[in-house]
């Protein structure tokens, strides 16, 4: 009976952190809407092209991380996502220039020398 109650309390323990790592392998969700009227009301007044322009971007590197976003290393998902929604709502355009450059960097790191 012991037994059956510590597996009992280990699964609720262990259930937000279990959700808390699925939800970590999902792709944010911003609010695109909000950004791009910011974007599109920079400088005072409302450019609907800006606007239109903004969600089609955001729209295109949404579509281009959603496939990938699970496989990336959990280091940059997290550094990327701070940097794509610092100050604002969050841009998937940020975001996806920031995985990109991240992924490369990793992948070619640089090497000091004394010569």
């Amino acid at each position: 009976m012991k037994a059956i109650k510590m597996v009992a309390i280990a699964a609720v323990i262990s259930t937000p952190l279990v959700s808390t790592l699925a939800s970590a392998q999902q792709i944010p969700r911003f609010d695109v809407e909000t950004h791009c009227e910011q974007v599109a009301s920079f400088g005072g007044d409302f450019s609907n092209t800006l606007y239109n322009s903004c969600v089609d971007m955001e729209q295109s590197a949404y579509n281009g991380l959603k496939g990938p976003w699970a496989s990336l290393p959990a280091n940059v998902r997290n550094h990327c996502h701070d940097v794509a929604s610092f100050g604002g709502p969050g841009s998937y355009t940020l975001l996806e220039s920031c995985v990109q450059m991240e992924v490369s960097a990793g992948s070619n790191r640089s090497q000091f020398s004394f010569d």
